[in-house]
Parts: C-alpha cells; sequence; structure tokens
C-alpha cells in the first residue's frame, strides 16, 4: 500500500503557560517533554510570555509560541520582592475575562486541531477550554485564589478576583497537583516533584565550565528573575577550591558568560542548560521556587534555599526541603549582605533525611502518562502506521474509520479450546461494521502508546472477561477496503475456562468445529475481515 503525503497527523495539545519566573515555563517543559516520549507525533502550541528562547532550550518536542498573556501572578519588583498594589492594578485591567479574547484563542485552538489543553496555573487556559469545548487538563501545586486569599486582610480589593479565579481553576475537566502540594485536593491525580531532565552529563558540564576535578562548584539561581549581586567580589575571595556560577543576572553578557576567578557569570539565555548546571553543581544556593526545587531534588544536591516570608508557597516549599531533601534556610539578608558564605561548607556536609527525596523518580513522566490516558480516552486515539508497522502520527478514531489512506494497528486473537474449536464472537447489531455477522474471537485497536501484547490481553478482558496465559504472535498483514486500513497482528491461545462477554459489543459467542466454518465460507454469516483472517490461518497452518 502506499503510503501518501497525508499520513503524517499531529496531535496538537496547547500549553498555557504562567509567566510567573521560569518555574512554570520548567515544569511544563518537563511534562512536554515526557509527553513527546511517549507520543513522538505530539505538537504544542504554547501559549505564555516566558520567552521563546527558554523552549528552545528546554524541548525536544516540536512547538510554536504565542505570546499572550496568561496571567497576572505577583508583580515582581525583584527576585524575592512584589508589588500588591501593582498586582491589584494588573488584576483589575485583566481580569474577567473579556469575551473577545476568548473567541479569538478558541478560534486558534479550532484552527491548529487542539485535541487538550494543559494549563499551568494559567486561568486563561481553562477559560478558552470551556469557551472552545476543548478538554482542559490544570498542573499546579498552588492556584492563584490561593495565594490571593493570604493578602486580603490587607487589601479587600483581592477579594473578588480571588474569588472569580476560583470558580475558573474548579472548572478544570482534570487536575494534576505535583508535590510539594500547598493546597491538597481529593479529587487531583498526585505526581512527585516534576523536574527538567538534564541534557548533559555533570562532569561534561563542569569542563565547559573550566572547572577541575577538586573544585567544589555552588549555583545562584533566582529563579529566573534579574537580580544584581553586591557580593560578587566576596565570592571571587573566598575559598579557592570553590567556584561560584551566576546565571540569569547579566544580560549583557555573551552565551557562554565571563569567568573571574572564583566566579562564571551568566546571561539568562547562556549557551548552558540550566538542568545540566544543577545537577553539575556540589550545591545549589538560591530562591525557594518550585521549579529550583523540583530539579535540586531531582540532582540530589544540597539546596540552601532562601525562604520569602510574604510569598504564601514559600512556607510548604522550605517545609518539604526540611522534611525530604537534604538543605538549609538562609535568609534574605544574609543572602543580599553575603554572609551565607559562612554556612556554604556546612551545606556541603548535610545530611541525606530519613524520608529522603532526592534522587527520586522524576514526576513528569508520570503527569504524561496521565495526560496521554486522558487524551486517549476521550478523543479514542489511534496511531496512524507504515505498512512495516512505522509510528508516523496518530488521530481520533473517528478520523482514522472511514479513511482508508491512515493505516492503523489492530490485534487479533485466535481463542481455541482443548477439542480444537474455535470461538467466534456475534458481533452486536449496533456495530457500524459488519452488525450481526460472526467474527475473529477477539479484535480491537491498539491503543496510542500500548504495546500489541498488552493490547491483545486488554481486548481479551474487555470482550471475554478472559485472561488465559500469553497468546502467541503468529502472522502480520494488512487488511484493506474501501472504509479503512488496518495492520493485523494476530495471536493464538488456548482456553477452555468461562466465558463473559460484553453484551453492549457482542451478542453472543460460541466454539465452532473447523469443518462447520469452511461449510459456510462465502454465505454471509461472517464478516468479511474473518473470511480473510480464516484463510490466512489455514494457510499458515500448512
Amino acid at each position: 500500500m502506499k503510503i501518501s503525503s497525508m499520513m503524517h497527523p499531529k496531535v496538537h495539545i496547547a500549553c498555557f503557560v504562567s509567566s510567573h519566573g521560569f518555574g512554570h515555563a520548567a515544569r511544563s517543559s518537563a511534562v512536554m517533554n515526557a509527553i513527546y516520549e511517549q507520543w513522538p507525533y505530539v505538537y504544542f502550541e504554547i501559549f505564555t510570555e516566558t520567552p521563546e528562547w527558554f523552549f528552545s532550550q528546554s524541548l525536544q518536542a516540536p512547538f510554536a509560541c504565542h505570546q499572550v498573556k496568561t496571567d497576572v501572578g505577583l508583580v515582581q519588583t525583584s527576585a524575592l520582592r512584589f508589588d500588591l498594589n501593582k498586582t491589584i492594578a494588573a488584576l483589575d485591567v485583566f481580569l474577567p475575562f473579556e469575551n473577545q479574547i476568548l473567541d479569538e484563542l478558541a478560534d486558534i485552538l479550532h484552527k491548529r486541531d487542539c485535541q487538550l489543553i494543559i494549563a499551568d496555573i494559567s486561568p486563561l487556559g481553562i477559560a478558552v477550554g470551556r469557551r472552545a469545548g476543548i478538554t482542559s487538563v490544570l498542573i499546579e501545586n498552588f492556584t492563584w485564589d490561593w495565594i490571593y486569599d493570604a493578602y486580603q486582610a490587607a487589601d479587600r480589593r483581592l477579594a473578588g478576583h480571588a474569588a472569580y479565579l476560583a470558580e475558573i481553576f474548579a472548572a478544570a475537566d482534570h487536575h494534576i497537583q505535583t508535590d510539594p502540594v500547598c493546597d491538597s485536593k481529593t479529587a487531583a491525580f498526585r505526581a512527585p516533584p516534576i523536574a527538567r531532565s538534564p541534557g548533559r552529563p555533570p562532569d561534561e558540564t563542569r569542563e565547559r565550565l573550566g572547572l577541575s576535578a577538586k573544585d567544589k562548584m555552588v549555583l545562584i539561581t533566582m529563579g529566573g528573575i534579574p537580580e544584581t549581586f553586591s557580593f560578587l567580589d566576596r565570592l571571587d575571595r573566598f575559598d579557592p577550591e570553590i567556584h561560584f556560577v551566576a546565571p540569569g543576572a547579566f544580560a549583557e553578557l555573551p552565551v557562554h558568560g565571563r569567568k573571574l576567578n572564583q566566579v562564571t557569570l551568566l546571561p539568562r539565555a547562556s549557551a548552558f542548560y540550566h538542568p545540566d548546571l544543577v545537577h553539575a553543581a556540589d550545591a545549589v544556593v538560591g530562591k525557594i521556587g518550585y521549579s529550583t526545587l523540583a530539579e535540586v531534588c531531582c540532582a540530589g544536591v544540597p539546596f540552601g534555599y532562601i525562604p520569602r516570608q510574604d510569598f504564601r508557597e514559600s512556607a510548604v516549599l522550605g517545609a518539604y526541603v526540611q522534611e525530604k531533601m537534604r538543605g538549609l534556610p538562609i535568609s534574605e539578608e544574609a543572602f543580599i549582605s553575603g554572609d551565607w558564605l559562612h554556612c556554604v561548607h556546612e551545606l556541603f556536609l548535610t545530611p541525606t533525611k530519613p524520608g529522603n527525596a532526592n534522587n527520586a523518580e522524576n514526576g513528569a513522566r508520570i503527569a504524561a502518562l496521565h495526560i496521554c490516558a486522558i487524551l486517549a480516552c476521550e478523543k479514542e486515539m489511534i496511531e496512524v502506521v507504515t505498512p512495516d508497522g512505522g509510528l508516523i502520527g496518530a488521530a481520533p478514531r473517528k478520523r482514522v474509520h472511514g479513511n482508508n489512506q491512515w493505516m492503523h494497528r489492530v490485534v487479533h486473537v485466535l481463542v481455541f479450546d482443548s477439542r480444537q474449536r474455535l470461538l467466534l464472537q456475534k458481533r452486536s447489531l449496533n456495530k457500524r461494521v459488519a452488525p450481526g455477522k460472526w467474527d475473529t474471537s477477539v479484535g480491537g485497536h491498539v491503543d496510542c502508546g500500548e504495546t500489541l501484547m498488552a493490547a491483545a490481553r486488554r481486548e481479551m478482558r474487555e470482550e471475554l472477561g478472559i485472561s488465559p496465559e500469553p497468546p502467541r504472535f503468529i502472522y502480520q498483514y494488512i487488511h484493506s477496503n474501501d472504509f479503512e486500513s488496518e495492520l493485523v497482528s494476530t495471536y493464538i491461545c488456548r482456553y477452555d475456562g468461562e466465558i463473559r462477554h460484553n453484551p453492549e459489543e457482542i451478542d453472543a459467542v460460541r466454539f465452532w468445529e473447523m469443518r462447520d466454518i469452511e461449510a459456510r465460507l462465502g454465505a454471509g454469516v461472517f464478516s468479511d475481515n474473518f473470511e480473510d483472517e480464516f484463510r490466512r490461518y489455514k494457510a499458515w497452518t500448512l
């Protein structure tokens, strides 16, 4: 069968990302990469004010970046401070969402054939999903209404905005919470900390930084928000065996930065991938934020963290570090003055905690599998393949059926009893294809990301309620007609136990003698698909 240029259906997913720092973009990138590992035919439409270079550096998956304001968050005056009055003024302009904006974004999503919306604490993504009729998945360890609630006593103008946002966040179709969770929701799916994975081994990163094997490296990070450091001269006169790397605060520098005596300064968009720096470090010092915590946690290095006393999330993150990670708190005053240097050697020696989370499983894959399962179930996604089984795309089942140029994978299982009789199922009269005809024992589509064996065993459970020993693969072939094109993988097994068929799919089941099948071929008793299968099976037995 010839594969046309039409045979490259992509699964488009919209991702609305908060641009409050780089933490949400980092978490979203980790999830998008993990989805891409499962579904290499995915394409992301990213809506955010986070600069495109961040995603170019972080993502392996193909994407388009749309510069859109997706939330307000807190208006930062520095990496550690924000302005409440400016935040309220920005919220007054941003909320409530205008219908025109929702309609325009919904139209973009429909034109780009987006099948799902992921919102990393962006209320706009959820609101657009409701407007467009597209399923939304909220990813969060806090939501903005929860943050704003803490400041209502100081300024009641936040009450209306918090209530409006709470309603929108509650309207998300699916909810994923990622540790450390600030406000636990019983109905939410829970995932461990989500972090971007490094792209290089630590030794290679350290070599690029010009560090020797004996050098200790301390990474100073403020979570993507520019910050000037008054203590740089103190770093350059500190212990000669300790080298400090400070990314993000020096926009005028070239991409490889500038190396002083004991300090390397880097711009925000540097030639160094931030997770590589984290994994190459012997310790990390900086503002406690979600993505920094998650990446330090997965790297397994000590964390000298700076709590933000006026930010509600900070206490939860700090408690998580104290309970589960290697870390020491550093006051804002000690950090600004540079007095935190007195505890650097202590930081290197921080012990592993009894409930250690360092080097824990990255939650990105767990969240991605959950998202893929949501989309596969709700849209009945089917993978599109070449005649030799090569994966080239995916599309909802309703688009694949009725398009015989889009070949998809199918499994059949021939179930024999100990008397060598073949089990057949009588298709429901409600079936679109071959209603009321006797058909192969078991047959069904292979779900996105599913192995052939897993699909065969799942179909046996779903259609017949049986779980025999793993079936044995016997052959593969292409079955094509005017309605569809299938790459069929056929398995065989023996079963003599009880059968509980699915009455919604199957009207009846019974074992047939081979001679009775042969006598009725071509008489309209069997589906065309089964008659093709039976001839192939008989040829295989010769």
